[in-house]
């Protein structure tokens, strides 16, 4: 029987303590699922028990693509990795999203998704192509760097295939340990410790197989359609510095700020975003042309295969307890008084990644670094810092419905933040009169009515409204994650060629229809998001993560300030009927905070009080399953 289409058809499952592979169908997955993180979550739900920890043989990796893998031009090759994570107290399901080749060689190679469980004896790598997978000994590899890794695998099996690859700091089972794929991509949450610690170094796939649509025709005249009304949109420059090109994903359609940089060795890597300037703010006060060493600490991370989002916050927090006398260079071995340099870097990620002296504090992340020092050192963690230890960007005091978003997720939920925050930065372009920016005050209040419910949506100096704006951007986005699609293409918010500019929420759906011969209305669309959204809270709830109680956020955030907000420095919004107001100095109301977490989970169906799921709208979800298992728990709303 062929695949549906969108779909190869099989899962893998890799069994690495007994060494068998098995395969299993899809379609009981696709669909209520569709794909992507939605797979990846129902797949956990049932076999990953609460008393499972991250680093006990019964974890499962589950790495899953989408319908949207493999077709040009549609930006759909996204995929996620998901598992406990060892990065959260308690330790949690959380999921890791990627780009580049890995995912799309996947699908191509005959699987939609990739389950991984057990622990081999010794160290290994899976080989996967066209339906073949096999395990092959790593010993060779073990302690390597992961792009080294990767280096190493493409000059022995062919440049053709993709890799998936952990460095020493997923071998040695930290909780900032990171995969790093193909086309520098990284995934994160702790998840390269997870796949350290079942022995297994890499992932290589190559495969020779296509994807179809139900109806290429109609899809080819969809994404023509796309293009046409994204082509003037400006781009968002990451400010990462020398570009020798770009370095795109497969399926692209080359519309982000994914940079090739070419450093003055000739050394090159992908400079995008957040990685990019991720040791920026040190090492600017260090050099005078701090250019090529932020680039090289980004490649120092991603070899070692360290989190830049948690390395940040820690490094911010290492250098307020020198300052305030709490550690110095002889209790850390580090060289404190070198902080910016890259051989600062260098000795903070070895000292981490192979666990030595105060590094084995450090690896297991900076909130728990913090507690194992106690009194002063705990209050000096005063960042905005996820549970995962991840630096929060798009905080709530400045974005205000990014506080539900991150309070609902213990990691940082960045391509749910990517909906409210990079339509207000194109909005400050046009509030301070940059040439070419349109998208003006009265555009993102028609953005805001279609998309997140009302004008209030982008109104950013009320709490009203945002409740309903979050549930629609959570819905919206996590079935996005099921296709899977790329943020910086999808959804398509804004229109340069048309009346009201305010872009078209209905598109994704139809791509989904053409793509899987499944009519899809853009409600339908959203159910299915709604679907996993309360599949994973679920999740969450049974791991000890319990509904309001853990739906929290760092003090700092009702507490200190705003004082910037990256790309907008003097934190212009717009305000009432769109005037411009500045949020510098605000803070999050945490009164207020509470009453929009109430009418959040009134609007989902959730109780009130708890914030725990209802047995009604699990069933109604077709998740009458998980109802029962959490009425056995104590734990439905």
């Amino acid at each position: 029987m062929s695949a549906r289409p969108g779909y190869s058809g099989k899962i893998a499952r890799v069994d690495l303590s007994s060494g068998a592979v098995s395969h299993i169908p899809t379609e009981d997955y696709a669909r209520p699922f569709l794909g992507g993180q939605g797979i990846a979550a129902r797949i956990y739900w049932e076999e990953v028990p609460p008393e499972v920890q991250a680093f006990d043989p019964a974890n499962r990796l589950i790495f899953a693509t989408g319908p949207g893998a493999g077709f040009s031009g549609l930006a759909g090759s996204r995929w996620v990795v998901c598992g406990k994570s060892p990065a959260t107290t308690p330790q949690l399901f959380t999921h890791a999203n990627l780009g580049g080749s890995w995912g799309a060689e996947l699908k191509a190679a005959g699987f939609d998704a990739l389950v991984v469980q057990g622990k081999a004896d010794k160290p290994v790598y899976l080989l996967i192509e066209d339906g073949e997978i096999k395990i092959a000994t790593a010993a060779d590899l073990w302690g390597k760097g992961a792009a080294q890794v990767r280096r190493i695998l493409k000059d022995r099996h062919g440049s053709s295939y993709s890799v998936a690859a952990v460095g020493p700091a997923g071998d040695n089972m930290t909780a900032l340990a990171t995969i790093l794929a193909d086309n520098d991509s990284s995934g994160s949450g702790g998840l390269g410790g997870v796949m350290g610690s079942k022995n297994l170094k890499a992932i290589a796939v190559r495969g020779g197989g296509s994807v179809r649509a139900a109806h290429p025709l109609q899809l080819q005249q969809l994404l023509e359609h796309v293009n046409a009304l994204k082509k003037n949109i400006p781009r968002l420059d990451s400010g990462a510095g020398r570009s020798a090109g770009k370095v795109p994903c497969t399926g692209c359609t080359n519309e982000c700020s994914r940079d090739l940089y070419e450093a003055k060795d000739g050394s090159k890597g992908k400079s995008m975003c957040q990685s990019s300037n991720s040791y920026k703010e040190w090492a600017s006060r260090y050099y005078d042309d701090p250019g090529d060493v932020i680039f090289q600490a980004n490649r120092l991370c991603d070899d070692y295969g360290v989190n830049t989002k948690s390395i940040a916050p820690m490094i911010s927090w290492l250098e307020r307890c020198h300052q305030a006398g709490l550690l110095t260079e002889k209790d850390t071995g580090l060289p404190l008084t070198a902080m910016g340099s890259l051989e600062f870097l260098q000795t903070l990620l070895e000292n981490i990644v192979h666990r030595r002296g105060f590094g084995e504090v450090l690896a297991q992340g900076v909130h728990r670094a913090a507690a194992a020092i106690g009194g002063p050192a705990m209050e000096l963690l005063y960042d905005d810092v996820t549970e995962a230890g991840e630096r929060m960007t798009y905080v709530p005091k400045a974005f205000i419905t990014t506080g539900l978003l991150y309070a609902l997720a213990p990691r940082q939920p960045i391509q749910q933040l990517h909906e409210i925050s990079l339509l207000g930065i194109q909005w400050v372009q046009w509030a301070t009169g940059m040439p070419n920016a349109n998208l003006s005050s009265d555009v993102l209040r028609g953005i805001a009515r279609r998309f997140w419910g009302s004008e209030l949506g982008a109104d950013f100096s009320t709490y009203e409204g945002k409740a309903l704006a979050a549930k629609m951007v959570q819905d919206r986005q996590l079935a996005k994650e099921c296709l899977i699609l790329c943020d910086n293409v999808w959804p398509v918010f804004y229109v340069e060629d048309s009346a009201d500019h305010v872009g078209d929420p209905a598109l994704e759906s139809k791509v989904c229809s053409a793509i899987t011969g499944r009519e899809m209305s853009e409600q339908g669309l959203y159910r299915i998001g709604e679907r996993v959204v309360n599949l994973q809270r679920a999740i969450l709830a049974r791991e000890g993560r319990r509904g309001r109680e853990g739906d929290r956020l760092p003090e700092a955030c009702f507490t200190i300030p705003l004082e910037s907000e990256r790309l907008n420095p003097d934190c212009l919004f717009p305000g009432r009927e769109g005037k411009v107001i500045s949020r510098k100095g605000a803070v999050f109301e945490k009164d207020k905070f509470q009453e929009m977490l109430g009418e959040f989970y009134e609007l989902r169906g959730w109780d009130r009080e708890t914030g725990l799921p209802g047995k009604a709208g699990l069933e109604d979800l077709g998740l009458g399953d998980v109802a029962s298992d959490l009425a056995q728990r104590g734990l439905l709303g």
